[in-house]
């Protein structure tokens, strides 16, 4: 994941100081904006930072981009936080450099385009930004925007590692761990992992503790490597979390404890990690540290199978034999219960140990009032969850110095009156009216309102909604998750409602029947959902990319996002894109019929398996009519609207 350079001045605010570049008319206006920016007074630093922006100040201009791209005090708005990178940029502002290559690595705000990603970050590289000579590195490591080049990555990895940046130290520990670029050298590998480690990164830790278990680069020592996989651990890391398990099961380092091995082994797999979820399948189905549960044994069998990375086949078979062996020792209604669990089952963030527990009843209620009250006075305090976190204790502290009262973080009874009566006094906050730009299709996977469109659907939109069932107005939905590159998205819709099954056994075939429902043209064709019937083409797209499957169905603008499914109405895949006629004309001489796409159905369960969703496979041993495909589809079938 690309970083953007932004060293935080006060823990609450994201904006960079560069005072050599400041005016000197300028720089008390820019020392009060700066003020009022690590206050929470987005407002005030927004006009300090725009009046001095729009004079031609790099860092007012850095500053505003990273108030866009971040939505403090202003709409979010990546385009104009792009506009305002760019001009600090050209300035030569390196942070402002790097900041603009992450914007083209992600695609927000521009086109996603590599190669100018990499040009702005070996720009502000070249100046010595440790940000982005690690963002470079990355890229050559995996041949974004520039040819491959380990030796390179690892160049750019150890400057911004010896100026004691800790995720550089981590990546170059790797560096020589695998050979890459550099000779392999298990002791330099561990020397830069102890670096990140005593840093308090948590991969770093990870890493270390992994050496001192195997005795690569350094003696082997159980006990070393319990004390930093504890590290890690702590820090919500499921790898170390697991390993700590594996650790206390086998009596490695610490006396051997199988109720505190399945502790971890449960932190871990409640973070989705399968192989710890295999291994807590294996106490619940032993009765080791914990009551014996086959029911439990099942339901943990059973998703480490499902979440097993493609690539780890081996852990994949494990888990479907330790699956299949517990479900024979069942009932019936056991069978089904321990499916039902694994079907609702959600993955939750890994948390350090430090972090404050949720609150039960009113002070929860409290917490998340506040919460929705501070973002509503322009503060930062994360998500209205009813948890007072970091995030939202230093929101609280700023509003508490705003206010001239004791600063201590504390959500209290009085704090919730205070906060409360300055957003009355503060009014209703103006907001532009929003206008529906564009639509496209989606459909649920899961009982629990999880809905899988294309990320072009919804990129760019202020808010994404869908119109319920019954009819009515359209209701905001959040976007839970992205993947451009392989034009995925999963919105987060009511529960309870039906959803698809995916395809179960053999993949789909060419010449395979197909069945595509959609929103095509909406406004130009009819209201309902439309649905189009062909075949499977090829099982590979554009470039022979095998994320991609081929159809001939035909589809339209709005159809994006939509299901192909197959004889059965089992999911195959997802509507992605068609082939531009009038280019393959002016390119061929002829004009190309039918030539459409979808990401496949294995590239969309591996998105879903990424994001811990309980989606569903069924059989598809039995055809059906494509009316009576389409008329179940219908029910799961949705309308993805873009507001802006």
């Amino acid at each position: 994941m690309a970083r953007r350079a932004f060293r935080f001045i006060a823990p609450t605010v994201l904006l960079l100081l560069a005072a050599t570049l400041a005016l000197p008319a300028a720089a008390q206006t820019f020392d009060e904006a700066l003020a009022a920016a690590k206050r929470g007074d987005y407002a005030t630093a927004y006009r300090g930072f725009r009046r001095l922006a729009e004079q031609g100040h790099a860092s007012a201009q850095n500053n505003l981009g990273n108030m866009y791209a971040e939505g403090h005090g202003v709409q979010q708005d990546h385009a104009e936080a792009v506009k305002w990178y760019r001009r600090a940029a050209k300035q030569g502002e390196s942070d402002a450099q790097n900041n603009l290559g992450y914007m083209y690595e992600e695609g927000q705000g521009v086109s996603q385009d590599y190669v100018e990603a990499a040009k702005w970050y070996g720009r502000a590289a070249e100046q010595g930004d440790a940000y982005a000579q690690i963002n470079l590195g990355r890229m050559y490591a995996k041949g974004y925007g520039v040819r491959q080049d380990y030796a390179e990555a690892a160049k750019w990895y150890r400057l911004a590692a010896e100026q004691g940046h800790a995720s550089a130290q981590n990546s170059l520990g790797r560096v020589y761990y695998n050979g890459w670029g550099v000779a392999q050298d298990y002791v330099e590998a561990a020397k830069w992992f102890r670096r990140a480690a005593e840093q308090g990164l948590a991969a770093g830790q990870v890493g270390l503790g992994y050496m001192y278990e195997r005795g690569r680069g350094v003696p082997q020592d159980y006990a070393k490597a319990v004390k930093w996989y504890r590290r890690a651990a702590k820090h919500g890391e499921a790898y170390a979390q697991n390993s700590l398990g594996i650790m206390y099961d086998s009596g490695r380092g610490v006396p051997q404890d199988y109720a505190e091995a399945a502790k971890w082994y449960r932190r871990a797999a409640g973070q989705g990690y399968a192989y710890a979820q295999n291994n807590l399948g294996n106490m619940y189905e032993g009765g080791k540290g914990i009551p014996r549960d086959p029911v439990q044994a099942h339901k943990w069998f059973n998703l480490a199978a499902s979440r097993a990375a493609a690539s780890d086949k081996k852990l994949r078979e494990r888990a479907v034999v330790n699956r299949d062996r517990v479900a024979a020792q069942l009932t019936g209604a056991q069978l089904a219960r321990a499916q039902r669990l694994a079907r609702v089952w959600r993955p939750r963030t890994g948390a350090a140990d430090s972090t404050p527990p949720a609150a039960g009843g009113d002070d929860r209620r409290r917490v998340a009032a506040v919460q929705r009250a501070l973002a509503q006075l322009g503060y930062d305090p994360g998500p209205a969850d009813g948890i007072a976190g970091p995030k939202t204790r230093n929101a609280v502290r700023a509003f508490q110095a705003a206010a001239g009262l004791p600063v201590d973080g504390r959500v209290s009874e009085g704090l919730e009156r205070t906060v409360l009566a300055a957003l009355r006094r503060a009014g209703p906050a103006p907001r532009p009216a929003l206008e529906k730009t564009s639509t496209g299709s989606g459909f649920r996977v899961s009982a629990g309102g999880d809905i899988l469109t294309n990320a072009h659907v919804v990129d760019g939109c202020i808010e994404v909604r869908i119109p319920p069932p019954a009819g009515g107005p359209a209701r905001r939905v959040a976007v839970a998750a992205r993947d451009r590159g392989a034009d995925l998205a999963l919105l987060k819709g009511p529960a309870g409602l039906s959803f698809a099954a995916f395809r179960q056994g053999r993949g789909v075939r060419p010449g395979a029947r197909i069945v595509v429902m959609g929103y095509p043209l909406r406004g130009l064709l009819a209201a309902d959902v439309n649905v189009s019937t062909g075949t499977v083409a090829a099982l590979a797209g554009p470039g022979d990319d095998r994320r991609l499957i081929q159809i001939t169905a035909p589809v339209q603008p709005g159809n994006s996002g939509g299901p192909v499914l197959d004889a059965a109405g089992n999911v195959v895949g997802a509507v992605v894109a068609k082939l531009n006629a009038l280019k393959v004309a002016r390119a061929t001489g002829d004009i190309p019929q039918n030539v459409n796409f979808a990401v496949s159905a294995g590239a969309a369960r591996a998105f879903l398996d990424s994001k811990g969703v309980a989606y569903t496979t069924a059989p598809s041993a039995a055809a059906r009519s494509a009316e009576d495909v389409a008329d179940a589809a219908r029910k799961f079938t949705v309308l993805v609207e873009c507001w802006k």
